[in-house]
């Protein structure tokens, strides 16, 4: 159409001037009046373009609008298009991600669901599965423990021993090494706060003393943040008749670790931090000596949780070994050996009350497992069968519910 009608402008003459004003003679102004009033034959359409617009063929008439209609869009300017998308592309899009993590949200719950039915029903299956598997947690071993020596039960036989068997080649300890107070060298009693490092420090100490003598033994505090901390070493080092050195920073305590070379065996007792705090990684950074061997000491009686917490904020993995204190004070057993099997942990002694050194000791893995599955567990505590459905639908939703960006995730979370 707009090619038509550019050939008609084309064969229409140019208009007339427009009237000049009235500075010419009444004949010109009378004579192009005349003019105007009468047809201009020049000014009328072809025939045959006046009949193709008043009479278009059915056939060709299709094509022409959209072919306008394309021209029309190709010339169009593309601002205004464009700019209406881009202004709402940003709340489908914050939607898009909300129904996303509602549906990663469903699916974590429904697998977690199904999970837990699934475990439950295999356990309804087999009574010896669920039966092991409620004695593992009433001795507080982690409902993961448990459900892994479940999957891997025997077909036949009594099942707490072959569950006893596998728990204790799988924890290290140094019953079959030379006791610590007969190899010597240079250890230092890393943990948080209350869990007895100085009791345990005074312990191998004492017992050191006992079989080569207190001149071989030398004894450094870095305990200097407590009131009257180093007093309590200070104490026993009259006892055992060693002088106790202080040491305030690492440049002193390499001063001291230089100074007592000679010495067979070197202790250091050091402060007690919650494994939280900030100062735990300086005093790490402080025992980064190649000849201080770290000595992690465990409070038997805690969480596993807080047990776990503390394995990873000392670097359990990078110490020599483990020292399991307060067995004594421990109801349960198990949450201790659990962390010490699922670290890898060698337990080198155990401290089992206050008396020195008469409370130190070297315990096998098999007495250490035996007394986890055979201690007596008040009747408030011990789990019900009915409760196996909640301990293990809750630790599958930890493993499996994913997390969300949303301010409902706790909710969805705790469910």
């Amino acid at each position: 159409m707009l090619r038509r009608r550019q050939a008609e402008m084309a064969v229409e003459p140019p208009p007339s001037a427009p009237a000049k004003p009235a500075v010419a003679s009444i004949e010109a102004a009378r004579t192009r009046q005349a003019e105007a009033r009468a047809p201009a034959p020049a000014r009328r359409e072809p025939p045959v373009l006046r009949e193709e617009i008043r009479a278009p063929e059915p056939a060709a008439a299709a094509p022409a609008p959209v072919h306008a209609r394309a021209q029309a869009h190709a010339h169009a300017p593309m601002t205004a298009p464009l700019a209406a998308p881009s202004l709402a592309d940003p709340v489908p899009r914050r939607d898009q991600i909300e129904m996303m993590d509602e549906l990663r949200s469903m699916r974590g719950l429904i697998e977690q669901r199904f999970g837990a039915l699934a475990f439950m029903e295999k356990l309804q299956r087999h009574p010896r599965h669920a039966a092991l598997t409620q004695k593992m947690l009433d001795a507080g071993f982690s409902p993961g423990l448990a459900r892994k020596l479940a999957e891997s039960i025997p077909a036949e036989g009594d099942v707490v021993p072959w569950a006893a068997g596998v728990l204790e080649r799988n924890l290290p300890t140094g019953e079959r090494e030379r006791p610590l107070e007969d190899q010597g060298g240079v250890y230092a009693m890393v943990g948080s706060t209350g869990v007895g490092k100085t009791t345990s420090t005074a312990k191998l100490a004492a017992a050191f003393a006992t079989r080569h003598g207190a001149a071989n033994l030398g004894l450094i505090t870095l305990d200097a943040y407590r009131v009257g901390a180093h007093e309590q070493l200070r104490t026993y080092g009259r006892i055992l008749g060693v002088p106790v050195h202080t040491a305030h920073d690492r440049a002193s305590l390499e001063d001291l670790l230089d100074l007592l070379a000679a010495k067979k065996m070197v202790l250091i007792d050091t402060a007690g931090m919650a494994q939280r705090d900030t100062r735990t990684r300086e005093l790490l950074a402080m025992l980064s000596h190649r000849s201080i061997n770290k000595l992690l000491v465990i409070n038997a009686a805690a969480q596993g949780e807080t047990n776990e917490d503390v394995a990873v904020a000392y670097g359990a993995a990078a110490c020599r070994g483990v020292i399991l204190s307060k067995i004594d004070e421990a109801v349960k057993l198990g949450p201790a050996l659990d962390t010490m099997i699922r670290h890898k942990l060698k337990v080198l002694a155990v401290g089992n009350g206050q008396r020195v050194p008469e409370d130190w000791h070297r315990l096998s893995a098999a007495t250490l497992v035996q007394r986890a599955l055979k201690g007596a567990v008040p009747q408030v505590w011990r789990m019900d069968s009915a409760d196996m459905n909640l301990i293990f639908a809750g630790a599958q939703s930890a493993l499996r519910l994913p997390r969300r960006r949303t301010p409902e995730r706790g909710r969805h979370h705790h469910a």
